[in-house]
């Protein structure tokens, strides 16, 4: 799929955490006290894994194009060669490649708080004798900064379908889900994610030693969260690249015919 680049998309992007967020995983190193500790890269910053960040915007794009009644693969349906939905040419399908790849997001502070817990038994709604455990967490207000890259954002005659298409989905997880991690009945995981810079990078480019590409968009400095969770992205040309995702969108055949 990839044997012609025509270009390539870099993404620079936050995660600003709105509340406090964990993510554990079994490479977590853990501190001596603590029964549940968040996943940190070498350096001993807390991350949220690229794969994480990824599984999510994959879900939440399949649930906008379900709720639009539009034909959307699942693992045990997948598309057929040549009529791939969006969600198959961003993520990967039966015969093709996924064009995007999610960096993990590191945290821009090494601090992290404990928590106390414990497991509620639903039948008789008690605590679990026993079942107290701590867990940690990054707190409140922490920024963590990543990369997205898109491998050609075309997608037939749509020029900036994948982006549009990611761009899009952001939105909507803002404006709605804004869950992240583990904990979330307990009122972890809120945050929203933020593009804030979007290159292109062509072969052209290359031929002219100009690395950094051409920048696409901007976002503004003084966007607040409450404006981003309302479903707000004031970036340079994004209405532009969502426009082209929604016209492929409405190409798109629809669910059952």
């Amino acid at each position: 799929m990839f044997d012609l680049l025509e270009s390539r998309l870099i993404v620079e992007y936050e995660i600003r955490t709105i509340s406090d967020l964990h993510i554990g995983g079994h490479e977590s190193s853990v501190p001596g006290d603590v029964d549940m500790a968040v996943i940190r890269d070498s350096g001993g910053y807390p991350i949220v894994p690229g794969s994480s960040l990824k599984g999510v915007l994959r879900s939440e794009m399949e649930r906008l194009l379900n709720g639009l009644g539009k034909r959307v693969c699942t693992p045990d349906d997948l598309c057929p060669k040549g009529e791939e939905c969006t969600v198959c040419h961003l993520f990967g399908g039966k015969e093709l490649a996924a064009s995007i790849r999610v960096r993990d997001a590191v945290a821009g502070s090494k601090g992290t708080l404990v928590r106390d817990g414990v497991r509620i038994d639903r039948k008789k709604r008690m605590a679990v004798p026993g079942a107290y455990y701590t867990i940690e967490v990054v707190p409140k207000g922490t920024v963590f900064r990543g990369v997205i890259t898109i491998e050609d954002p075309k997608i037939d005659e749509f020029v900036w379908a994948k982006l549009g298409a990611l761009l899009g989905t952001i939105r909507f997880i803002n404006a709605t889900a804004r869950s992240l991690g583990g904990g979330v009945s307990r009122g972890f995981g809120e945050v929203l994610i933020v593009p804030i810079r979007i290159r292109e990078i062509t072969a052209k480019n290359y031929l002219e030693g100009k690395y950094d590409g051409d920048e696409l968009s901007l976002l503004e400095s003084d966007v607040s969260d409450g404006a981003l969770g309302k479903g707000e992205l004031p970036m340079t040309d994004v209405d532009r690249f969502i426009k082209d995702w929604k016209g492929c969108v409405e190409a798109l055949d629809d669910a059952g015919e």
